[in-house]
């Protein structure tokens, strides 16, 4: 099968706007999906250890897509939040917008994942690129342009390349918020997690990371030796999780924005695993049961433990503190952060 990308219709919103997908085909017939609203992942297909295509991401159908909120999409112009909505960039002070228990979440009204960005597919690759120009929606006093790029290749690997440039000094620190399950559908529990970094953030106030960093060694969130999310889940002797909902929100850390391996997800049952490499300097583990029944794509229900989350980016709250890398960057100066998410199969262990 030839490598190609194909535009189709996906929906309509409810103000009338057309929604677009694009697919990007590998010469193996494996595929992924990018929507044009919320430069949104919106299906990415590949093979299991017998060969089998299945979707390994959540979404919506069509007819409950608008009220999906992130499932599969880029966040920006900053992922994640910004203590109270308050942060001095260039010795001026911002009020941005508190759409979270008082605090800025992933963009507030202005959140990429909730726009309709403009569509390109470059002659002669194996990619589309996604435009958007932020004028400063959630409180922001300068414009960013975006550009987000996603390509497939024969090798399984689905990279992601977003780059940002602002006209004035700002934060830029975007992700994808994929909800991954390597079997399609079901509780996740059973997949095995490995994790390059054996630290994590500290949390002050209101749970929000502080400058500081803690090690990960004897906590359910030590993942430097592959282990079942179940496990982990069920090693707490210390009331590592509060109450009975036990979930991971972590967010490790790493002093540099070198390209690594950042964690490796494992499926027993299907063979199938997914690799994250990254430059950004740091990368959040979400997980969590309790989640009530909502439609998912092709008539399924979702719920339960039914993903894992693994989003790439800069230290939440980074803009306040000063022991992280910084997600400042300067009028005219570019972002570029390159994710790969790589598929590929290991054959059943005995």
């Amino acid at each position: 099968m030839n490598r190609m990308v194909k535009k189709e219709f996906f929906c309509e919103l409810s103000d009338g706007r057309t929604v677009s997908s694009y697919t990007i085909t590998n010469r193996y017939g494996e595929y992924v999906t990018v929507l044009d609203y919320g430069a949104t992942i919106h299906k990415i297909v590949v093979r299991d250890r017998n060969g089998n295509l299945g979707d390994v991401v959540l979404g919506a159908d069509p007819e409950y897509f608008e009220a999906c909120t992130y499932k599969g999409g880029t966040i920006g112009r900053c992922a994640n939040r910004i203590g109270y909505g308050r942060c001095v960039i260039g010795g001026k002070t911002l009020q941005l917008e508190q759409n979270m228990m008082g605090h800025f979440l992933h963009g507030a009204s202005g959140n990429y994942a909730q726009k309709l960005l403009t569509g390109e597919i470059p002659d002669g690759e194996n990619k589309v690129v996604l435009h958007w120009l932020d004028g400063g929606d959630g409180g922001w006093d300068c414009k960013v342009q975006a550009d987000f790029g996603f390509s497939f290749d024969d090798e399984g690997r689905l990279t992601l390349c977003l780059e940002m440039c602002g006209d004035g000094d700002t934060v830029l620190n975007p992700t994808n918020h994929a909800y991954f399950n390597l079997m399609g559908t079901g509780d996740v529990r059973d997949h095995r997690l490995w994790i390059g970094a054996d630290q994590r953030v500290t949390r002050g106030e209101m749970g929000l990371p502080d400058g500081g960093k803690q090690g990960v060694a004897g906590t359910p969130a030590d993942f430097t030796a592959e282990r079942s999310i179940r496990e982990a889940l069920e090693s707490d002797t210390v009331g590592y999780f509060r109450g009975d909902k036990s979930m991971f929100d972590e967010f490790y850390v790493y002093d540099d924005r070198k390209m690594r391996l950042a964690a490796s997800l494992y499926c027993p049952e299907t063979g199938r695993e997914m690799k994250t490499y990254t430059d950004m300097p740091g990368l959040v583990l979400f997980c969590a049961g309790g989640r009530k029944p909502e439609p998912g794509k092709d008539g399924k229900t979702n719920e339960g433990y039914c993903a894992v989350c693994l989003e790439t980016g800069f230290v939440p709250n980074a803009v306040n503190c000063t022991g992280y890398v910084s997600p400042v960057f300067r009028a005219g100066e570019k972002l570029t952060a390159t994710t790969v998410y790589q598929f590929q199969t290991r054959q059943r262990e005995d």
